[in-house]
């Protein structure tokens, strides 16, 4: 979690620095969601990098792997989430906050005789033509045992035969309530209290971003606002709000 208003109260002094002028919570508030967005998707960048170097051999390893670090840092994000309720036959909606699916397994409907009550992992197909071929084929058309899920504006399972699924998945980063309740209703925002004196702490949301990414927030928010920032410069503001922590 990055503390919203470090990140505010650091931009604030960094404009005053680069002769800015005041940054006010409304601009900082517009940027936001998107900065976020995007050091999420650094991280995401950051992860596959990593794999590439595994594949020459050049990552440590162990508890110095830069691999298993990110691998660790990106299961914060990892959601296990059952759907019971199917839109239309065996569609089922997307959870809001999905960002790429992991795993979907599925659960025979208990009222149909045939079926059995086992779980079974589903295949993940994208491509409406793949799918028509499937189900056109009598070695590889879609059964019970081996369902295959058709991931388009729904979710939609073959055959249309199951009750619920299972879904685990990658979430995008919503917003940090308090000190470590994550809330999937909201954004990163900065709100002054009605009285104009200090920060309301009820509808302030930190950052759903790790403390070790301080920086790359930083450094977005300054690239959005056109501020000429210097890496010592980043720095000392980080090592100093780091130590306030």
């Amino acid at each position: 979690m990055i503390s919203v208003i470090k990140v505010f109260n650091t931009l604030r002094d960094l404009c005053n620095e680069d002769q800015r002028g005041f940054i006010t919570p409304e601009v900082f508030n517009s940027f936001a969601q998107l900065v976020q967005e995007n050091v999420y998707e650094k991280m995401k960048s950051d992860l596959l990098n990593t794999v590439r170097l595994r594949k020459s051999n050049m990552d440590l390893g162990g508890i110095d792997s830069r691999h298993r670090e990110l691998k660790e840092v990106m299961s914060d994000y990892i959601r296990e989430e059952t759907s019971n309720t199917a839109v239309s036959g065996s569609s089922f909606e997307k959870p809001h906050d999905l960002d790429k699916i992991i795993s979907i397994h599925t659960e025979a409907d208990k009222s149909d005789v045939r079926s059995s009550d086992s779980s079974f992992q589903c295949d993940i197909v994208h491509d409406l033509e793949k799918i028509s071929m499937l189900m056109r084929s009598n070695l590889s058309s879609p059964t019970e045992a081996f369902p295959v899920a058709l991931i388009h504006d729904k979710i939609e399972i073959l055959p249309d035969t199951v009750e619920s699924i299972h879904l685990m998945y990658y979430r995008r980063p919503t917003s940090v309530k308090g000190s470590n309740e994550l809330d999937r209703n909201s954004f990163p925002n900065y709100t002054v209290s009605s009285s104009g004196l200090g920060v309301d702490i009820n509808i302030t949301r930190n950052f759903d971003l790790p403390s070790e990414y301080y920086d790359e927030v930083i450094l977005e928010f300054a690239e959005m606002m056109g501020v000429r920032l210097r890496d010592p410069m980043i720095s000392a503001y980080s090592t100093q709000e780091q130590a306030q922590s």
